[in-house]
């Protein structure tokens, strides 16, 4: 470097580097702005501070309580051995020897959460499984006793508009149970002020709505005495991915794709049981919409496909992501023989990465939806080779099938798409290969409506009759258009097969049996709480 001497730059300080609960190499801020108040103590009481980590640099935390006489304080274990070992004179070394240090046993102690309570921030982000516990426990214990308790109360969290909500809250309240709809977005702070007024016995999570990343909204409602419920209807692995804390591991998870139970179970999850979707009640009598808006008679003549070419956010999801192109040969070669290169085919073609944490889940995904809309462009095209196809989707169908397709707007689940079902010849399911062992509600909802379905093998359909089953599943295009062939030829054995797949889902895959399966699953001694005496 050369040049005439500048003036002394300032050496900024070298802040002190930890490993977070993940492994990952965390700078821990320092300045007085790290530190809130929580709660404000009583002054006239003059009844002393309770601080909730010290923060990197004794000094700042130090000066901050000077005028304060009575303090005692907890620390996270594993940060406090970190910095330690970073700096051998200790951290204790450097606070006031008047200070009292604590555990979180001791926060029993009401004239402990009664002060005035200062929190190091950055502290809940860097090891949430160890402060997400505590200020539930804080937080709860200065909470008052709920205005009002019903019994068997589950709380819900869905949008009133949403798949799955209405048919959640029937069958709960078929159970015997009170239902009360919460936010899907529901930050701890709301949680808290939720239980002010009414404590559930059961939280009922769909994809981890109504949780927050870090875990405080799940210590709140554990410690509150609530059951917690997560019912993963998309890929587990991917809902992982929006989490931050081990909390998780401590919930019921349910999956709709038992492929899921065993690697879930490998990653740490203590509770995990298998629900399948099931039928919703509208489809079973749907209501005739008023003409001519619900006129679909053109569809007797044409398979059906309803369905978005992606979900929403993909690209954003699956950012950074690629096919590893020394499987792409194999992987298409193996569809091509009528093989699904699924979640599973690809997590064991990569040698079994760690789903969780980290981004392998997303990278083991990507690969399974690339083949994914490869496979049902494949299938579609197929099936619409003489014309008498019909996709209600979006408009992404256009750059993915052959010019000229029927591709019309998507449909509202509780509008006109059971008479659609029920009007179309055929209506064809295409399972995401992002679930191994999965279904979708057109495996349920389209025999319910009255319709007839062929959909895709896959070993999540072994939860109905085999019987029923072999005649409607395919394994490649050539074998879905045989099979389209012999229903023409045979209207007969479609009424037959629409008549008895029809019974079969009333008989045993409705969502009210669903919901006995999560109140027998909440453990033998505790479920007796949320069964109807």
């Amino acid at each position: 470097m050369t040049g005439k001497p500048t003036e002394a730059r300032k050496i900024r300080p070298q802040r002190v580097q930890v490993l977070d609960h993940f492994g990952r190499r965390k700078s821990l801020p320092g300045d007085p702005k790290q530190y809130r108040i929580l709660y404000a103590g009583d002054e006239a009481a003059n009844s002393g501070v309770l601080l909730l980590g010290i923060g990197p640099d004794p000094d700042v935390v130090v000066d901050l309580l000077r005028d304060q006489g009575d303090v005692a304080y907890l620390e996270c274990p594993e940060l406090q051995r970190q910095v330690q070992h970073q700096t051998p004179s200790g951290r204790r070394a450097a606070l006031p020897a008047r200070w009292r240090p604590l555990t979180p046993q001791d926060l029993d102690d009401p004239d402990l959460i009664a002060r005035t309570i200062l929190f190091y921030g950055p502290g809940l982000t860097l090891f949430p499984d160890f402060w997400s516990p505590v200020l539930a426990r804080i937080a709860l214990r200065r909470l008052p006793p709920p205005t009002a308790q019903d019994e068997n109360v589950v709380w819900l969290p869905v949008s009133e508009h949403r798949l799955l909500a209405r048919e959640l809250t029937r069958a709960f309240t078929s159970q015997g149970l009170v239902v009360r709809s919460v936010p899907e977005s529901m930050p701890p702070r709301e949680v808290l002020e939720r239980l002010r007024e009414q404590r559930p016995d059961l939280f009922f999570s769909v994809n981890f709505q109504g949780l927050d990343p870090l875990g405080q909204s799940h210590e709140m409602l554990r410690q509150a005495g609530a059951q917690i419920c997560v019912w993963c209807v998309d890929n587990p692995f991917h809902l992982l991915t929006g989490l931050r804390s081990t909390y998780w591991k401590q919930c019921r998870l349910f999956v709709t794709d038992d492929w899921f139970i065993s690697p879930l179970t490998d990653h740490g999850a203590t509770q995990v049981f298998h629900l399948p979707l099931a039928a919703a009640q509208h489809f079973l009598n749907p209501a005739p919409p008023p003409a001519p808006k619900g006129d679909w008679s053109e569809l007797r003549q044409r398979v059906v496909f309803v369905g978005r070419s992606a979900f929403p956010g993909k690209e954003r999801f699956f950012a950074g992501c690629a096919v590893p192109e020394n499987l792409e040969p194999r992987a298409a070669a193996f569809m091509a023989q009528g093989g699904r290169p699924d979640f599973s085919w690809w997590w064991e073609q990569l040698r079994f990465p760690p789903l969780w944490p980290g981004q392998g889940a997303r990278k083991v995904g990507f690969a399974a939806e690339e083949f994914n809309r490869r496979r049902r462009t494949a299938y579609l095209q197929a099936a619409g080779r003489d014309g008498n196809l019909t996709v209600f989707g979006d408009t992404g169908w256009n750059d993915l099938l052959d010019k000229g397709s029927d591709v019309r707007p998507e449909v509202d689940y509780y509008g006109p798409l059971a008479q659609i079902y029920r009007q179309a010849s055929v209506t064809l399911n295409l399972t995401s290969l992002l679930l191994p062992h999965g279904l979708t509600q057109r495996n349920f909802d389209v025999w319910a409506a009255g319709g007839f379905l062929l959909t895709d093998h896959t070993p999540g359909l072994e939860i109905f009759d085999p019987e029923l089953t072999q005649e409607v599943a395919f394994t490649t295009p050539a074998s879905l258009n045989a099979l389209i062939q012999r229903l023409d030829k045979d209207s007969s054995l479609v009424n037959d097969l629409g008549s008895a797949w029809r019974d079969h889902i009333q008989k045993k895959h409705l969502y009210a049996q669903r919901i006995v399966t999560v109140l027998e699953a909440a453990t033998s001694r505790e479920a007796r709480a949320f069964l109807p005496s």
